[in-house]
């Protein structure tokens, strides 16, 4: 099946490799990746989002996962406010924030924990591999993300078989809550900013940056202003004088400076940081 979106302000390439997801990979310009149970290649000829899948597309949910209903242009304006994020916008512009599913999104961060972005994709994986669905397009392989209950019932002597290390208890025990409804992921919808964040942060192995991170990438709070070491590093040297600032004030001052929109002024200056300013 083949779908096209007409599409502005957006810029494929930005959108997949700035740090927010790790299930898309470039072959010979095309983005290979996985959205629910559907292994999809994408295209974008400045005009058009292409989008093809051997399984069913629907065309509101590409654009819901692909930010395309958001008013980019808008959200731009309101988060330029200084010289510096002003020339990653320049740099970036088009790059999308994703709304990826809830629980595929916890628990690629969870596993993110301490680890660089070609190994945190070799571990969702790794996972997906071993407890997902095999799906197909044309002669391209993949797998889908594995569910809640599938990694609950996971032998941890198989999680850390995989190389999850101390990851492997923290994703167990999260997918347990989930299933036993200890922890309700759909439920954080319905819940403020920092209730949703609380919610998050009770869970072991999630800690500020992890939370913001799934609130941003998955939940729409574009509020939340995930501090990894990258941001932490650059907002001090940008914004403070190389001063060292505690990370949760460095989260205060974003929302502050940035308002409402502070999400994705930190996901330009993240890919803006990485990429070399």
């Amino acid at each position: 099946m083949k779908l096209t979106l007409p599409v502005s302000d957006f810029n494929l390439e930005h959108t997949l490799e700035c740090g927010q997801t790790f299930r898309w990979e470039k072959k010979g310009g095309l983005y290979y990746g996985v959205i629910g149970e559907s292994l999809l290649r994408v295209g974008h000829d400045g005009r058009r989002l292409i989008c093809e899948s051997d399984s069913p597309l629907d065309k509101e949910e590409l654009a819901e996962y692909f930010g395309l209903n958001e008013n980019l242009p808008r959200i731009l304006r309101e988060i330029d406010v200084d010289k510096h994020i002003h020339k990653a916008v320049l740099r970036f512009r088009g790059l999308r924030i994703l709304n990826q599913g809830h629980w595929e999104c916890l628990a690629s961060f969870i596993l993110s924990s301490y680890n660089n972005i070609p190994r945190i994709k070799k571990m969702i994986g790794k996972l997906s591999e071993n407890f997902g669905k095999r799906l197909t397009l044309g002669q391209v392989g993949g797998y889908s993300f594995p569910g809640a209950a599938k990694v609950a019932g996971a032998k941890m002597s198989d999680l850390r078989r995989l190389g999850f290390g101390f990851r492997a208890g923290y994703l167990k025990d999260t997918a347990s809550g989930i299933v036993s409804g200890r922890l309700d992921l759909n439920g954080l919808e319905d819940l403020n900013y920092e209730e949703a964040k609380g919610g998050l942060i009770s869970l072991k192995g999630v800690g500020e940056k992890v939370a913001d991170c799934v609130l941003l990438f998955s939940f729409k709070r574009y509020e939340a202003f995930p501090v990894d070491v990258w941001i932490k590093r650059g907002i001090e040297d940008l914004y403070f004088k190389g001063r060292t600032v505690p990370q949760k004030k460095i989260a205060e001052f974003a929302r502050s400076h940035f308002g409402r929109y502070a999400g994705y002024a930190q996901e330009y200056l993240y890919h803006y940081l990485r990429c070399g300013r």
